[in-house]
């Protein structure tokens, strides 16, 4: 229900309405990840990002028609580091 103080939720769906979301980040198998992608386009994300050994080309594709920005099979903490950002 709750993690750091912040409230969590099974599904993006489940969001309030009027919820700004950034960016879904997936972590579940490739298999698994076009749901949640879909579940991102249907709420209004900015962006999904897969990470590490996460590819799923359809759902990356019906992301970018819906006019997501799209990051696949890497890792934020690996990226932040190579941009000096972390």
């Amino acid at each position: 229900e709750e993690i750091l103080g912040e409230r969590c939720e099974a599904r993006l769906t489940a969001l309030p309405d009027g919820a700004r979301v950034d960016v879904v980040d997936i972590f579940r198998r490739a298999d698994a990840a076009g749901a949640h992608v879909d579940e991102a386009i249907a709420i209004g994300a900015r962006a999904v990002w897969m990470q590490l050994g996460v590819i799923d080309e359809a759902a990356a594709g019906r992301a970018r028609a819906a006019g997501l920005e799209v990051v696949m099979d890497r890792c934020p903490a690996i990226e932040l580091r190579r941009l000096g950002l972390a």
